[in-house]
């Protein structure tokens, strides 16, 4: 795919994301920002600025040369025409080097640039000579090694000496400052050819970069809502169907508890509702002790012998949200895949880390860890942490989430 065609697929994929995702988008909103000012925002005016100084750089030479004495119009339209196929050419050379690659062909295209600036040298030496910063230009940009520091050297160095040779003046002072003049604008012009090309293939590749990093954020942010949509979800539908259950085998012979079950899961399911719009918005935020304790309520009204204790007075955010989410993520399993008589849930600190260990009884086998612990896992590993999670061999499981304080 041509440069043009990349670079308008990613900053389409780049707003497609943000668009996907309008309320936390602020934050990859920064990535689509310029990142070298308002003329390099984008790789579009990368290359404008390098199509201008081109452009700017090849009007020099005919600009001037009819001041010689050309009075055929004719003849000026011709080195109008010569000057812009040299800009063509090294334009061609350098949106190749942009792309990483030399352009095809691109031997012919540097002998032809040779000699549509050397050419005209031999009827106008003092004004078109200044074109052959296009030819060390191309010269640096397509060849290596010593084939570059010859015919980027070269060019500039006999210009001085012919400058300094050729020169109709007296005084040797000025002779030099001929010299030098002529040695300072022939590096500055080709080195600003140059560092214009350098910096357009910078500005493509920090472009694909702040795309990659787009991309990146945005299949972090749709893990987070997956995993923590899993967690809400789990422990919430769990308990309307406890709830479900209770009111339906209570509809009979105690109505009046049946309605308060189903008002308890009308409540439930609002919670849910309002739950979900936060975990979307990035809001919702969980305390350890407030699972804890509604863990222990759900598994009690499931008939699980539940307790629990939880010895943390002081927790950084982090280690609480990812603590609280494994308690979740914990009283979940115990309802769906076991058949659990008792449950304890127990948090502390030992050895300099905090941990939390959620042991049942009456576990079934099962194969594999589950998306629910395998996003718990991922929670644990960001904050350094370890999780285990096995069966005993008398039937019981055994969740332990530790994770280090230090740095924390």
């Amino acid at each position: 795919m041509p440069v043009d065609g990349r670079d308008r697929a990613a900053h389409h994929r780049r707003r497609a994301i943000v668009r996907a995702d309008p309320q936390r988008g602020a934050g990859m909103n920064g990535l689509l920002r310029p990142l070298s000012g308002p003329w390099l925002s984008t790789a579009r005016h990368a290359r404008v600025l390098l199509i201008g100084t081109t452009c700017a750089t090849g009007a020099l030479a005919p600009v001037r040369a009819p001041t010689e004495g050309l009075d055929q119009v004719g003849v000026a339209v011709l080195l109008w025409v010569v000057a812009a196929a040299v800009v063509l050419i090294h334009l061609r050379h350098a949106f190749g080097a942009i792309r990483g690659r030399r352009p095809p062909w691109w031997p012919a295209t540097f002998v032809l640039l040779g000699m549509l600036v050397y050419l005209p040298i031999l009827w106008f030496p003092q004004t078109w000579g200044i074109g052959q910063v296009f030819v060390v230009a191309s010269a640096a940009v397509l060849l290596r090694g010593a084939a570059r520091l010859a015919l980027v050297t070269a060019p500039i160095i006999v210009t001085a000496a012919a400058t300094a040779a050729g020169s109709d003046r007296t005084d040797p002072h000025l002779v030099i400052a001929d010299t030098v003049e002529v040695l300072v604008v022939f590096t500055v012009i080709s080195a600003c050819l140059v560092s214009v090309a350098v910096l357009v293939r910078a500005v493509h590749q920090l472009d694909r970069t702040r795309t990659d990093l787009a991309e990146q954020a945005a299949g972090r942010e749709r893990l987070r809502l997956s995993r923590d949509l899993h967690d809400l979800l789990g422990q919430s539908l769990s308990a309307v169907s406890l709830k479900g259950d209770l009111a339906a085998a209570l509809l009979a012979s105690d109505p009046g508890a049946a309605r308060s079950e189903i008002q308890a899961v009308a409540t439930l399911a609002r919670d849910t509702l309002h739950s979900m719009r936060r975990v979307t918005h990035g809001e919702h935020t969980v305390s350890l002790r407030a699972e804890a304790e509604g863990a222990t309520a759900l598994l009690s009204a499931a008939g699980i012998d539940t307790n629990h204790h939880i010895d943390l007075p002081r927790l950084t955010p982090e280690i609480d949200d990812a603590l609280a989410w494994g308690t979740r993520e914990g009283a979940t399993n115990v309802l769906r895949h076991s058949a659990a008589r008792t449950c304890s849930i127990v948090a502390g600190r030992l050895d300099g880390k905090v941990f939390l260990e959620i042991v049942n009884d009456g576990a079934h086998r099962r194969t594999g860890a589950g998306n629910g612990l395998s996003g718990l896992a991922e929670r644990t590993a960001a904050l350094s942490g370890t999780l285990s999670a096995r069966r005993s061999k008398d039937g019981g499981f055994r969740l332990r989430i530790e994770i280090p304080e230090v740095g924390s």
